[in-house]
């Protein structure tokens, strides 16, 4: 059933995509070039565009609308008649009103003020939020190259044609050029999607943590990380530790910096060595007992007071909040152990188990908190995302758009970005699963019978591949919780594109052979990064992705296309978004994609799903009318 979902959301193509072209293992040309599916024609050729012919002819201008008509589409959403409109627009007359560009500019309250109706004025203002909507909605479409009005040009409802890469004759799009290349040319640090002020840092910094501190720290990391004799728990992921760590390093910062520097943590400090250098008043012998000095109750107040700081003068999120909190409480754990009540049973220190007191109030708080981010500046539609998937595509063609030839190592690259964004878009997962994919461990090729209608009504059996990712209880975050995950189904339209990626060109007799075994390739774009490990993408220089430098050129990416400041977990955000606003899912769907995704049916409804309170209850408000009606039906019978 999950499977079913994700093909409604990214709806596969009507007929299979084959790789094409058969080239023989002496005659493999340096590098691989595939042919290119155009989003116009049915055989999927390309049709190379002369600089005239790519130059569209110019729309005569729609006739501006007049008070009059706009006054009447107004009336008429609110089920009102002709002859309120002309009241009102003679009202609006009155006042010396004369154009829908002067009524847009009126706020609610003003448009009231002027004597109309207050339901008509709370309607212009929602038409008016509609436009800011289409206009900007527009505006991403032409930076992906797409007609907004015209489905067709994108080769589907869905926006993603995928398939084939380009071929060797395939050039770039034209750069952007004018006002849609500004926010492209944006430097991406320089783009504020937080409506948080920048603070000064306070953690301490690698530099400079003593020796001693750092040998203990790495004890803690070892710690939580390994079993150990007398452990009451699981060792936690190698990731929880790297928080724990981080977590640490702040509390100490905060310790050094504000508690005995004096510095408040918000504004610059008057003295420039409390961020340069090492603190003076730090202890020499700086330790995690200094913040956690003893087991008792007492011993948690410097853990406390640095939550509250982070509240006041760092304006932290509730969310950030309860995050600290959970990392203070393995700290306090690790650093004091259990203690054994008068029955001889393990109990928790006084020191945790006031921070656990703290944690049960700050649950409501930070279930139910604000984002912090501005969500405008970096969320984009389901829609407008499988279109960058598209464009995505198109940009690994192997000419530039003067046609001279790109380094392969740049169309590598570019390929590496599109299968990036196209795996979410068939399988919306974490960005983890992007980093640790590998061939034959968490990505594997299955070969399935299908039986297939012949022509004369006979039944025969057609052999396909099928591409899957598969996750352990270890390889996701929530493996702990629940096991072993269902294999997570590729979308076809990815495979030729995959499959370049991997091993290079088609050739039939690997194809023969079939894919399930198969090792990387030196013919695949993957081979042109020399990567030094085993994971399916690469970073430029060789090394793995981590998670900023994934994260910055999957922003980049999206920022340069479309504006938007999209990071790779939005996207499960997006998926969910999309899904229940369009009601396009049953109840049972909805639980299958919360399983499918690894979270549950609760996480999807309150941290996933981002649409506002009301765009959540308007089906109720159908639904009531709906009621009404029926009621009213059945007394008049």
């Amino acid at each position: 059933m999950a499977a079913a979902l994700v093909r409604a959301i990214a709806p596969a193509a009507h007929r299979r995509v084959h790789l094409r072209g058969r080239i023989a293992r002496s005659d493999r040309p340096a590098r691989v070039r595939f042919p290119l599916r155009s989003t116009a024609g049915a055989d999927g050729a390309v049709a190379e565009k002369s600089d005239e012919e790519d130059t569209a002819e110019e729309e005569p201008e729609a006739e501006a609308e007049s008070l009059d008509a706009f006054v009447a589409r107004a009336c008429a959403r609110i089920g009102r008649g002709d002859d309120d409109a002309v009241k009102i627009t003679d009202m609006l007359r009155a006042n010396w009103f004369e154009s829908p560009q002067e009524i847009n500019a009126l706020s609610t309250t003003e448009l009231t003020g002027v004597g109309v109706p207050a339901k008509f004025a709370i309607e212009i203002e929602a038409m008016r939020e509609e436009a800011a909507r289409e206009a900007e909605q527009a505006a991403i479409a032409e930076r992906l190259g797409a007609n907004p009005a015209a489905t067709s040009a994108l080769g589907g409802a869905d926006g993603w044609i995928g398939g084939a890469l380009p071929g060797p004759d395939a050039r770039l799009p034209r750069p952007t050029r004018g006002r849609l290349a500004a926010t492209g040319r944006t430097a991406l640090a320089n783009v504020r999607v937080t409506r948080r002020k920048r603070l000064p840092p306070y953690s301490l910094r690698d530099d400079e943590i003593p020796g001693a501190l750092a040998d203990e720290l790495g004890r803690m990391h070892k710690g939580v990380t390994s079993r150990r004799v007398g452990g009451a728990k699981a060792p936690v992921r190698v990731t929880t530790a790297n928080n724990y760590m981080e977590v640490a390093k702040g509390l100490l910062g905060w310790y050094c910096r504000c508690k005995l520097g004096g510095w408040d943590g918000a504004t610059p400090p008057t003295d420039p060595t409390l961020l340069k250098t090492h603190p003076a008043n730090a202890p020499t012998n700086l330790s995690l007992r200094d913040v956690f000095p003893s087991p008792d109750a007492e011993g948690a107040a410097l853990a406390i007071e640095y939550l509250q700081w982070l509240d006041e003068k760092r304006g932290v999120l509730p969310s950030t909040e309860a995050f600290q909190l959970r990392c203070l409480i393995a700290l306090a754990k690790w650093l004091h152990g259990s203690q054994t009540n008068e029955h001889g049973a393990a109990m928790e220190q006084p020191v945790v188990m006031e921070l656990v007191r703290v944690q049960r109030g700050n649950v409501t708080l930070a279930t139910k908190g604000e984002h912090a981010a501005d969500e405008d500046a970096k969320w984009l539609d389901w829609p407008d995302y499988l279109r960058l998937v598209e464009r995505l595509r198109w940009e690994c063609a192997p000419l530039t758009h003067a046609g001279d030839q790109r380094p392969d190592k740049d169309v590598a690259m570019a390929v590496q970005r599109y299968l990036l964004f196209a795996i979410l878009a068939c399988v919306p997962d974490r960005q983890r699963t992007l980093r640790e994919l590998e061939l034959g461990r968490t990505l594997a090729c299955e070969e399935v019978d299908d039986a297939v209608d012949g022509e004369d009504g006979d039944v025969t059996t057609v052999r396909r591949r099928v591409w899957t990712v598969k996750h352990s209880p270890d390889d996701y975050k929530t493996g702990g919780a629940y096991g072993a995950r269902p294999s997570l189904v590729l979308d076809e339209r990815l495979y030729p594109a995959l499959e370049a990626w991997l091993f290079g060109p088609p050739d039939p007799e690997e194809e023969a052979r079939g894919f399930t075994d198969r090792d990387y390739s030196g013919w695949g774009w993957r081979a042109c990064l020399s990567p030094n490990h085993d994971c399916i993408f690469s970073r430029p220089n060789g090394e793995p992705w981590n998670v900023s430098e994934l994260s910055r050129t999957f922003s980049r990416a999206a920022m340069r296309l479309t504006g938007k400041k999209t990071n790779p977990h939005l996207v499960r955000d997006m998926v969910i978004t999309h899904v229940r606003g369009e009601g396009i899912a049953t109840d049972a769907e909805l639980e299958a994609l919360s399983l499918y995704m690894g979270h549950s049916i609760a996480m999807q409804k309150g941290t996933y799903d981002r649409r506002t309170q009301e765009q959540k209850v308007a089906p109720a408000i159908g639904l009531m009318s709906a009621i009404n009606a029926r009621a009213a039906e059945k007394k008049a019978r």
